[in-house]
């Protein structure tokens, strides 16, 4: 009797062992559970943003989820964040579907990843959140099939910016007045994202790029009104704050064309125009005249003024103007974009006077035009001074030929010289 039941126990452990075993093989161990076992995801680290709430686990047997998201304390916040996981899980679950009705030689598992980052800044905390599905084999190998990612831009008291919030007041509207000219507004944008000076508005069947700074610094233009692009040719010199000063007064910018050899030695003056929000452009080094150059010396002329120009404002200029006007097909070639000249010259190198500036700037200015002028010259201070407020009491607007050209609706060519918008 007591052999039957030693064999009995017996019996029964290597049954138990045996169950054990068949369980996790076959089935308490399923290829999935396997999977998340051998190939972990590791969530993204240094997160700064309120506190973090991570799970993983097996989603219908089949599929992998990981998530990570923040709790901000913020409902509206939270609540956003929520929405976007959500989306995720939805997109999950459509996946899973479809990849069960593939027929393959091997059985691929899905997987979800939501994460996030945060990076902080000044004034706020980028938050970005992400989402990866693939299907994986067994070595844990698999391209993503879907992925999205949106970015938030998180306060201190924990509620989301809009573009006021993050570029400063007005920064909306002036976008909107930018995006006259494609017909599109920030009202009905799915999100926006900032890399650096770039700036990306995102629509669900679009995407357009603007400069930070650019929009920092624009104007509140109106489109349907006229305007015009002062130009000043020849700096920096003793008078460009003075000139920057003035175009201030009427709410206006300019583009200042500077000679690169110039540039050490007013290199604060230039900077300050920059700041206050006008745009800078390349006159060439040393106003040499481009048509009489080799490849060479043409390039030298203009990659060392872009250099100076650059260390002195921390950028590149944005457009150029060759000395003279002049450029020839092998000038304009090498320079490999449009060439600025003007439609309205004021003479003002060749008159000296301030009267004679003023006049020919009253008589001469339509909408559209570029207008020719060197702020090396206080008697051209002195008529600009003099000529604006006729010109505003007329309803012009002073802005920079970036500016003219984008308002105007003109996509500009390489190798073409514009004299005014529209050409």
């Amino acid at each position: 009797m007591k052999r039957f039941a030693r064999c009995a126990a017996v019996i029964a452990l290597l049954a138990a062992v045996i169950g054990i075993a068949v369980y996790f093989v076959a089935g308490g161990m399923n290829p999935a559970k396997k999977l998340m076992k051998d190939h972990p995801y590791a969530f993204e680290t240094g997160k700064t943003l309120g506190k973090e709430k991570q799970d993983s686990y097996v989603e219908e047997k089949n599929g992998i989820v990981y998530t990570a998201y923040p709790k901000t304390g913020n409902d509206a916040t939270d609540q956003t964040v929520a929405a976007f996981l959500e989306e995720a899980k939805k997109e999950f679950t459509s996946f899973m579907t479809a990849q069960s009705e593939k027929e393959t030689e091997e059985k691929l598992i899905p997987r979800l990843i939501f994460d996030y980052t945060t990076k902080q800044e000044e004034g706020y905390c980028a938050l970005t959140c992400f989402y990866e599905i693939a299907a994986l084999n067994k070595k844990g190998e698999g391209a993503p099939a879907i992925a999205d990612e949106i970015t938030y831009y998180v306060a201190e008291n924990g509620s989301i910016l809009g573009l006021d919030g993050v570029l400063g007041e007005n920064s909306e509207k002036k976008l909107n007045l930018m995006l006259k000219t494609d017909s599109r507004t920030t009202e009905d944008m799915v999100c926006f994202k900032i890399e650096g000076d770039k700036l990306t508005l995102c629509w669900a069947d679009a995407e357009k790029e603007f400069s930070v700074k650019e929009v920092e610094r624009a104007s509140l233009i109106d489109p349907t009104k006229p305007m015009i692009a002062l130009t000043f040719d020849d700096g920096p010199g003793r008078y460009s704050k003075q000139f920057a000063d003035l175009l201030a007064e009427y709410d206006g910018h300019g583009t200042f064309f500077v000679l690169g050899t110039n540039v050490p030695t007013f290199s604060e003056s230039l900077k300050y125009v920059y700041e206050m929000g006008n745009e800078i452009g390349s006159h060439t080094q040393s106003h040499k005249n481009l048509n009489l150059l080799s490849e060479a010396g043409i390039r030298a002329e203009i990659d060392d003024a872009a250099e100076a120009i650059r260390e002195a404002i921390g950028a590149d200029p944005t457009v150029i103007r060759t000395p003279y006007g002049n450029a020839n097909s092998k000038v304009m070639r090498i320079i490999d974009g449009p060439m600025i000249k003007w439609s309205v010259d004021t003479l003002d190198w060749q008159s000296r006077n301030a009267d004679a500036v003023k006049n020919k700037i009253l008589a001469n200015t339509r909408d559209g035009d570029i207008v020719l002028l060197h702020e090396i010259y206080g008697s051209t201070y002195d008529g600009l001074k003099a000529a604006l407020p006729e010109l505003t009491a007329k309803g012009y607007q002073f802005v920079t030929v970036s500016e003219l050209m984008r308002y105007r609706g003109v996509e500009s060519v390489p190798e073409h010289i514009y004299a005014c918008y529209p050409d």
